[in-house]
């Protein structure tokens, strides 16, 4: 037991080592980068330096890791090519590699400490395999919010693109425009959107590329009907008012289902949190009552059922009370 919790102890300072010191190399190499942007800007030494000594790739690093015996593990591996695209679609500036390194490193702590403090080996488990997913729980979060904060403001983009069609702008222009007047993650998105275009990319490519990049159900309607218009003819203006008008009328829908749902998602979430509550309130009042539980099998096996039908009932309800519209 004391060798498992010295290596873990051991696994747990390296992995932080190697975070910390990732973080240090990704802040030096944005000051770098600034630097030498800067420089060439103001025709300083960068611009008259050997290649050699300042390196650059006109390519864009897509390693999944800086380390190159991750990097090839990971890429031989099929989940990971849903995470590459859950942290592209969240924003984050991060590597997968990188996300999955505080998969153990977390998980390694929540053992460690509930071990230390005399939880036992199950609940340290059970503690670490919950610390061990919040890295990727926090990166489906941040995508979420993310595209609902998109998906709000795509129906007000689009009213700005059909007044700059109207007013004579190409629809790279207006995107453009878009770019300039909101802020992120729309201005970002569409700003990459006509960056894409004007260095040679098709519309038909550039927009896909921005379904991809965005969880929004929406968006494969505005590129359908962006397509069709430049593809068949017709007045683009007037197909984005239309589809603005459609997304809105969506969000109206969405709203009213979530005002029926409400009670129903309200009950999940007291029933879900109502037993680790009342196990708490236990624990505290009366320890000796509760300690069965955390220092016997039997009690081990409780827990691990209990703790599986809480989170099969919570899928349940979630399952319930999701309408898709």
């Amino acid at each position: 037991m004391v060798a498992i919790v010295a290596f873990l102890t051991f696994v747990v300072l390296v992995l932080v080592g190697y975070a910390v010191s990732s973080w240090i190399i990704e802040r030096y190499e944005r000051k770098r980068a600034i630097v030498v942007r800067l420089e060439r800007v103001t025709g300083g030494a960068a611009t008259t330096a050997a290649p050699e000594s300042n390196p650059s790739s006109l390519l864009r690093d897509e390693r999944l890791s800086q380390i190159a015996l991750l990097d090839t593990f990971l890429g031989r591996l099929t989940f990971v090519g849903k995470l590459v695209r859950m942290i592209q679609q969240s924003g984050i500036r991060k590597r997968p590699g990188e996300v999955l390194l505080y998969v153990p490193l977390l998980g390694g702590i929540g053992f460690v400490v509930i071990t230390l403090i005399g939880g036992g080996q199950m609940m340290g488990l059970a503690v670490g395999g919950i610390a061990a997913c919040t890295p990727l729980f926090v990166v489906s979060r941040i995508r979420r919010q993310r595209a609902n904060k998109f998906g709000e403001q795509l129906p007000e983009a689009l009213d700005l693109i059909r007044a700059a069609l109207q007013a004579g702008h190409g629809f790279v222009s207006a995107l453009g425009v878009v770019a300039n007047e909101f802020p992120d993650p729309i201005a970002q998105e569409f700003h990459r959107v006509a960056e894409e275009i004007r260095l040679g990319l098709p519309v038909r490519d550039a927009l896909y590329n921005l379904v991809n990049r965005i969880d929004d159900p929406n968006l494969p309607i505005l590129v359908i009907g962006v397509l069709v218009a430049q593809n068949v003819g017709g007045n683009l203006a007037e197909v984005v008012d239309n589809i603005s008008y459609t997304i809105r009328e969506r969000f109206k829908l969405l709203r009213e289902i979530k005002v029926m749902t409400a009670q129903g998602r309200l009950s999940g979430g007291v029933l879900s949190t109502l037993p680790f509550a009342v196990a708490g309130l236990m624990q505290m009042l009366n320890p000796a009552y509760f300690a069965p539980m955390f220092h016997t099998p039997t009690g081990h096996y409780l827990i691990a059922y209990s703790l599986g039908s809480v989170f099969m009932g919570h899928l349940i309800i979630r399952r319930l009370v999701s309408i898709r519209v």
